[in-house]
């Protein structure tokens, strides 16, 4: 019998695959605070999270532990190296939200082009002449820079390039070949790009490497107007710089779907500023927010833990693959 924790609600989905199995015996916290999932998660073998924080002294008290299984694909709240460090796969929901979140992605970069929230207020105030202030930036023409070529970067890229956009991707392991197929030029180096991206979107995880990839000097270089979107993670911006560049012009506006801090807290002084802007477009970490993605994200979050069990896990769907096949 297998014991596995699920941290937080899911569709009901993944459920109906927990209740299928007879060797499975499934704990629902009742909440993520530390001091629950303290409680729950010693002799667990497998752990099914969404956003709850798993720290290595919370993880460490699982000895029995084989896989951890995330709804969705970041793991920045979770202990991966320790993980690693024991050899237990972090299982992501690979490309299950992907194209929801690359949906999001043009909703974003067209609100903040189109000013959509200014023009929805201006008609409920009967100020029909704002249509004459509020021009918007044409997407077709324009280019985008996708930052991160992974599942949803190539999501997004063909919704742009049926916009009409040139497309230019970066990506560290670069598929070069895939990239013309979809007509993108393909580039290994993001900063020379941004002095003549119209549209910058990121597309990369949160780690070491990409925390504030984007600061003052990035900005700086960034073409005068150009519009960011941000539906990745927070921390890769530095926001202290992009509020300078919204405010020097050199940003026209950002569509931003995720913040340093999540959620921040009411008095939080970015939060403040960033709240008093029209020339920025916020959401609460809704990109895979869809019927479709909810769905698919719980199925395999609840699939990867059983194919661990069953020792069939897919490999593209192990977030530290390259750390447990290190020698």
């Amino acid at each position: 019998m297998k014991r596995v924790l699920v941290t937080e609600p899911m569709h009901d989905t993944g459920f109906a695959l927990l209740r299928a199995r007879d060797d499975i015996d499934a704990v629902f916290a009742e909440d993520m605070t530390p001091e629950t999932l303290a409680r729950l998660i010693p002799g667990v073998h497998g752990i099914a999270v969404r956003g709850a924080f798993l720290t290595a002294e919370l993880l460490t008290l699982a000895s029995d532990l084989q896989v951890v299984s995330r709804h969705g694909v970041g793991c920045d709240r979770i202990d991966v190296g320790h993980l690693t460090s024991r050899g237990i796969p972090m299982a992501i929901a690979a490309g299950a939200n992907a194209q929801s979140v690359a949906e999001h992605t043009m909703a974003l970069a067209l609100s903040v082009a189109r000013h959509q929230p200014a023009l929805d207020d201006a008609v409920r105030d009967c100020d029909f002449d704002a249509r004459n202030r509020l021009l918007a930036t044409d997407l077709s023409g324009a280019t985008m820079l996708i930052i991160g070529f992974g599942r949803i970067g190539r999501k997004v890229a063909p919704l742009a390039r049926a916009f009409g956009m040139d497309v230019t991707v970066v990506d560290i392991k670069l598929d070069r070949e895939l990239a013309a197929q979809m007509g993108c030029r393909a580039v290994e180096d993001f900063r020379p790009e941004l002095t003549s991206a119209d549209f910058v979107s990121l597309h990369v995880p949160l780690d070491d490497s990409t925390r504030h990839m984007l600061s003052k000097s990035e900005f700086e270089m960034m073409k005068t107007g150009s519009i960011l979107i941000n539906c990745a993670r927070g921390g890769i911006v530095d926001e202290v710089a992009m509020m300078a560049a919204l405010d020097a012009g050199q940003l026209r506006g950002a569509g931003l779907d995720v913040l340093s801090t999540e959620p921040p807290p009411p008095d939080d002084p970015m939060l403040t500023s960033l709240l008093a802007r029209s020339d920025v477009i916020l959401a609460p970490h809704a990109g895979a927010s869809s019927f479709g993605a909810k769905i698919e994200m719980s199925r395999m979050a609840i699939q990867n833990l059983l194919d661990a069990f069953d020792g069939k896990l897919d490999p593209d769907c192990v977030f530290n693959l390259e750390g447990l096949n290190a020698p």
